[in-house]
């Protein structure tokens, strides 16, 4: 590893799993003293102590991204680690397979507060500290459904989406404060939401080879790829990139779904 991240503290939010423990651990190899941030805190520990076992250091936090006295108090923690909070990832998320007309009430809300609330909670937390200390890079991962849309997918869809001018918001508001914020919008990958739904499925490996080679690239996506891309935005190799969306969907948001 390059060290892109040392002497940073970085948050990431949802890291006991999939996209987020992977980027965890890649923070940590670059430097980074990370906040590995999560409801599930046995699984926020796991990825904590194997960061720190691997020579890096990391602390595991408790966080509920729905309530603000959570996200506060996972942000002070942060900030107690090191004199400068200089990353935010904020990769909580949840999906909902169920179309329009049958979406409840109860299931579009726990969407759209997991999904989009999440990060608004969080960004609001963390970027005074960010502006305090200097600057710093928030880094939502949204999803190529974002981007363009797919049928069953209503309340993710549309809390994505809206995620995306959330992002830009921020990144023109806090731009002077040399505080960026960008998007990256992964598609399927080979961990998190979509390995877990499709494990659901009557045949999952024949679903997972369906959506991979529907994707212009014949492949689903690798997590170290996305991880690349966090590391490229939580560093100074991209210092003057802010209110971007970049798709890791090999080419997939490029087209329309049919």
């Amino acid at each position: 590893m390059s060290g892109q991240l040392t002497d940073r503290v970085a948050i990431v939010v949802g890291g006991a799993s999939g996209l987020g423990d992977v980027i965890s651990r890649r923070f940590a190899r670059e430097g980074a003293t990370v906040v590995v941030a999560d409801i599930d805190e046995p699984g926020a520990t796991v990825v904590a102590d194997a960061i720190v076992a691997d020579g890096g250091n990391a602390v595991a936090v408790a966080c509920d991204v729905t309530k603000s006295a959570d996200v506060n108090a996972m942000v002070d923690e942060a900030a107690r680690l090191g004199p400068r909070v200089r990353a935010l990832v904020c990769s909580a998320a949840v999906e909902s397979l169920v179309p329009v007309v049958d979406l409840s009430d109860e299931e579009w809300q726990h969407v759209l507060d997991i999904d989009l609330k999440g990060p608004f909670l969080c960004m609001k937390a963390a970027i005074p500290h960010m502006v305090k200390g200097g600057g710093g890079s928030v880094i939502a991962m949204g999803s190529t459904l974002g981007l363009i849309v797919a049928p069953g997918h209503p309340a993710y869809c549309a809390a994505k989406g809206a995620l995306v001018n959330l992002c830009k918001q921020a990144a023109i508001e806090h731009a002077s404060d040399n505080v960026r914020v960008n998007m990256l919008a992964p598609s399927a990958t080979t961990t998190g939401l979509f390995m877990k739904h499709s494990a659901n499925a009557p045949d999952p490996d024949k679903l997972r080879a369906q959506v991979a080679a529907g994707m212009p690239m014949k492949r689903l996506g690798d997590p170290d790829e996305v991880a690349d891309a966090a590391v490229f935005l939580a560093s100074d190799q991209s210092t003057y990139l802010s209110g971007a969306v970049m798709p890791l969907d090999g080419g997939l948001a490029a087209r329309r779904i049919v």
